[in-house]
């Protein structure tokens, strides 16, 4: 599921935002859910309390007398992963040249907004391998769970189970690795060695067999497998990224 977090002072844009958002991910068969804040402090307190966002829609000139969407965008740049996106909704593009030390996916003026946030979001579905919604679901004991594809980290083997782990903890499935792969059918994951299977997407930096995550955590690929890793991994990035 994607989750996007839409920070606008003006309510009845706050709203268009919203409608245009959702327009796309029904249209794409995508599962969404939004989260809307007339004060950048509401969006700051969710993510204290640990809620995370894929996407980030934020007004620069917040009139709320705490923080513009400049300083909001600071700390979420410092709480935010590799998978997570800000776009900056604006009246002024010249209010843009503040925010070059961070990292801004894009920038949108708000009159175009019908026409452009679409476009970003697409491409921030290309990016997150994603464009038709892709989720691998497990099924057991009456209970489904949906994993989606850009939140998975990597998948082990555990004995006769496969576990996924994800950055929202660890979900286990009576299956192979190798079922698993075939069922997920997707060119964004590659086998690092036997008993893993890693998330290219995911993949901050290769040094030697070491694999590091975005997230920070750290895999090693055998050395009859790396150099088909570093490969896919290449080409992966050359299509997505």
């Amino acid at each position: 599921m994607i989750n996007m977090a839409i920070v606008d002072d003006d309510s009845s844009f706050l709203e268009e935002l919203k409608e245009i958002s959702e327009k796309y991910f029904i249209s794409h068969f995508v599962e969404y859910k939004l989260s809307t804040f007339s004060k950048g402090c509401n969006l700051v307190y969710e993510l204290q309390e640990g809620k995370k966002f894929h996407i980030y829609l934020l007004d620069i000139e917040l009139s709320d007398g705490e923080m513009n969407g400049l300083e909001l965008a600071k700390i979420i740049q410092a709480q935010k992963n590799a998978n997570s996106y800000v776009i900056f909704i604006t009246n002024h593009l010249e209010f843009a040249l503040n925010g070059y030390e961070l990292d801004i996916f894009r920038y949108i003026l708000k009159e175009q907004a019908a026409e452009k946030l679409p476009q970003a979001l697409e491409e921030i579905g290309k990016r997150m391998n994603i464009q038709s919604g892709e989720f691998y679901t497990i099924d057991k004991a009456g209970f489904r769970e949906k994993l989606f594809y850009s939140d998975i980290l990597y998948i082990y083997k555990e004995q006769k189970n496969a576990v996924f782990v994800t950055e929202n903890g660890a979900s286990t499935i009576r299956n192979s690795l190798s079922r698993v792969m075939t069922e997920l059918n997707n060119d964004g994951f590659v086998y690092i060695n036997k008993g893993v299977i890693i998330n290219i997407s995911r993949i901050q930096k290769i040094n030697g067999v070491e694999i590091i995550l975005d997230n920070g955590e750290r895999l090693y690929a055998s050395r009859t497998h790396i150099q088909d890793v570093k490969m896919l991994v290449s080409k992966f990035w050359r299509k997505y990224m």
